[in-house]
């Protein structure tokens, strides 16, 4: 394989993030999408008006909690017949921090008992929108197993980056190591990749290995990291790339960017272009995000 990368989470904070908060809440809902798909919303809100917790298909192939989080949103006036009112608008994310769906659910909330008013889920590539018809439930499904990170992991301003190699015994850099730190605790999670090319005590003291670009034009540092050198004649810079994400909480792992060679982030124009040379030719490569994946939009040839 090209790189080796290992994603190690500490089981403390696995064993900190299962544990039920006491001074969380829970929400239940249980019914069908577009009067026949059963669907299972559970979420649990904290002291600080977050809200996360998970959507789940009990009849899909592979049944498994998919990531949600929600906000309060606006209500329709003509709704506005109750000041127990509530509306919320929820965020489906896969595990890559892909976006794959949108919904609304408005329910009445009394003495913490709750009533379903209306809901819809949406398609965010589509646009097709199903309705939601649910009954509210007490308890926590048996699949929502752990708090979700969005509640429990701090913010962005708390993570820094440190980085370490191991050398062979020519003293040339093989593999480099990031330790991801969080308010100044180290090894939350590590990055390691091993390095293509040749690169020695020079370039370990001035090469740029850690940087912390804004990858997705969100306004929020990433991160990338330098990984050595590809492409023709192994002169095209290559980089591990990580974006975060304010509402999960969480980092996420670019896979696309292991394509992108000698990368030119654009924030004028959100794009990231990459430069691929082969004999005679340049070929400028333009990705853009779309429902935060990252995707090839463009190819130019320029003629050397």
């Amino acid at each position: 394989m090209r790189k080796l990368l290992t994603l190690i989470l500490l089981l403390v904070a696995l064993t900190a993030s299962a544990q039920v908060d006491k001074y969380l809440e829970n929400h239940i809902f249980v019914g069908t999408m577009n009067g026949k798909i059963p669907v299972e919303v559970a979420w649990q809100s904290n002291l600080d008006g977050r809200m996360a917790g998970y959507i789940y298909y009990p009849n899909a192939s592979k049944p498994a909690p998919i990531l949600i989080v929600g906000h309060y949103g606006r209500v329709n006036p003509k709704e506005r017949n109750s000041e127990f009112l509530n509306r919320v608008d929820f965020t489906e994310y896969q595990k890559d921090g892909s976006i794959t769906g949108r919904f609304t659910l408005v329910f009445t909330e009394v003495e913490g008992d709750y009533e379903f008013v209306r809901g819809e889920w949406t398609n965010p590539t589509t646009g097709k929108k199903l309705p939601l018809k649910m009954e509210s439930r007490f308890e926590l499904p048996s699949w929502f197993v752990m708090t979700p990170n969005a509640l429990t992991l701090p913010d962005r301003s708390a993570y820094t980056f440190h980085h370490s190699f191991t050398k062979d015994d020519n003293g040339w850099l093989q593999q480099i190591k990031v330790e991801v730190w969080a308010n100044d605790k180290p090894a939350e999670w590590v990055i390691e990749n091993d390095l293509l090319g040749a690169f020695d005590a020079y370039q370990e003291a001035n090469l740029q290995w850690v940087t912390e670009d804004d990858i997705n034009f969100d306004g929020i540092p990433d991160l990338m990291i330098f990984t050595g050198l590809g492409g023709r004649g192994n002169t095209q810079s290559l980089h591990d790339a990580w974006v975060w994400n304010p509402d999960t909480r969480d980092f996420y792992k670019v896979e696309e960017f292991d394509m992108i060679q000698e990368p030119e982030i654009d924030s004028s124009k959100k794009e990231i272009i990459s430069h691929i040379r082969d004999v005679n030719a340049l070929y400028l490569e333009t990705y853009k995000w779309k429902n935060g994946k990252l995707v090839k939009v463009k190819t130019k040839k320029l003629t050397m």
